[in-house]
């Protein structure tokens, strides 16, 4: 059945207070819920108690995915109630609720940070103990050079090898972790402005390292991010239900 000229929604708005809707009047300005959605509300509610495990349900759930232990166990197993949360009906959030939740958690919806940094290779092979001694003396050169004054790192690609110096030395911007390069750990170590202290030995030879800047990731929209809060919430509100359920039920078993 469909239900037109009224927000499907307020269906399921009655399920978790039905009883109390029908004891309460209904002052003048409200408007009154009609026979369909109260007969929807019935319906509703009929599926929800359907959908809810027994505990035997939640022993075979367990089991199924190789928790074991007593029922008494199993009820309070923070596991085995996100096993079973998809079981249960949730209350489509308002925008709102949505809105609230994406403001106080502004932080979750931010993309990531920004690295922008320089590299000077020298290349060689690290294992060549001649090539390593007077490369690692020219690198820590270079590194006391960009600590007296980073605005010197262009004049200095010139020691570089090609494949850092074909990109002009620059590294970035770039999330941390979104950079494969066997010394990527020391660089996303450093602060704006730093230098990093000691050549960073790799299979190309010795990479000296600078952060030039971070950008702080960019805060999506409300807008672009809605579906997923709504999800979220979503989500909460299951857990919050089973939770609810396997408490009620370590209950009557006690």
């Amino acid at each position: 059945m469909r239900l037109v000229g009224r927000p499907q929604r307020r269906a399921f708005d009655l399920i978790e207070n039905l009883e109390v809707l029908r004891r309460q009047p209904i002052a003048p300005s409200e408007r009154p819920l009609s026979s369909v959605e109260l007969r929807a509300a019935e319906m509703l509610m009929t599926i929800a108690r359907a959908m809810v495990p027994t505990v035997d349900e939640i022993c075979a759930i367990a089991a199924r995915h190789g928790i074991a232990g007593a029922p008494a166990e199993l009820l309070i197993n923070t596991d085995v109630v996100a096993l079973v949360a998809d079981r249960f009906p949730y209350q489509q959030p308002d925008r709102a609720t949505c809105r609230a939740y994406y403001e106080a958690h502004a932080r979750e919806f931010r993309g990531p940070d920004l690295y922008q940094g320089g590299e000077i290779l020298i290349g060689g092979d690290v294992t060549d103990r001649e090539w390593r001694g007077e490369a690692y003396g020219r690198a820590e050169r270079i590194i006391a050079m960009l600590h007296y004054d980073r605005r010197v790192f262009n004049d200095l690609l010139i020691y570089s090898a090609a494949a850092s110096r074909d990109r002009g030395g620059k590294i970035g911007p770039v999330p941390c972790g979104g950079w494969a390069s066997e010394v990527a750990a020391p660089f996303f170590s450093l602060k704006p402005g730093e230098v990093f202290p000691l050549p960073v030995p790799s299979s190309q030879g010795f990479h000296l390292l600078l952060m030039e800047r971070i950008e702080s990731g960019r805060l999506r929209p409300f807008a672009e991010v809605e579906a997923e809060v709504i999800r979220r919430l979503a989500t909460r509100s299951r857990l919050a239900a089973a939770r609810h359920h396997l408490e009620k039920l370590v209950q009557s078993a006690r």
